[in-house]
């Protein structure tokens, strides 16, 4: 990973401390959760009842409870109870808020080992390797001749 311009550490150390804070608060609100929830969203459909009479053949629909959730790729509707609703209800929105939770957790998670990394390049400096020594194991000769054997082209400087 090469080196990301303006990637300061002392910045870099701010943004990683504000990533644990939030994910730190969506952790809270996952070990807080010690209600039991219900899979699905709780809706409010407008139904009409057959009635010939009936308010609702003039557009004034009855209210009529249900959970929806997605069950082997499909939306399934599971009819509520009056009786129902006031237990279905919030137990739909813990686990609504138990899944964003979890899903900011995921991202926030993420952010964190991204920034570690850029944290880690920051602060990683690349270690000037010494030349390997050259064969013979002593100093080159100078001058003519010293080209340990090797003839050809002029010019005497190294290859490389």
């Amino acid at each position: 990973m090469a080196r990301r311009k303006g990637d300061d550490a002392a910045a870099l150390r701010q943004l990683l401390a504000r990533t644990e804070q939030a994910r730190q608060q969506q952790l809270r609100v996952l070990f807080g959760t010690r209600q039991r929830m219900v899979r699905g969203s709780f809706v409010v459909l407008g139904k009409k009842c057959g009635k010939a009479r009936c308010a609702c053949t003039r557009g004034e629909l009855h209210p009529t409870r249900y959970l929806s959730a997605s069950q082997d790729g499909r939306t399934r509707m599971v009819y509520v109870s009056a009786e129902q609703a006031a237990t279905v209800k919030p137990a739909a929105e813990r686990y609504q808020r138990f899944r964003r939770a979890r899903a900011q957790l995921v991202k926030l998670s993420t952010r964190t080992v991204v920034l570690a990394d850029r944290l880690q390049q920051a602060l990683t400096e690349a270690l000037a390797t010494p030349r390997a020594p050259r064969r013979g194991g002593g100093p080159r000769e100078t001058g003519s001749g010293g080209d340990g054997g090797r003839s050809g082209g002029g010019g005497g400087g190294e290859r490389g």
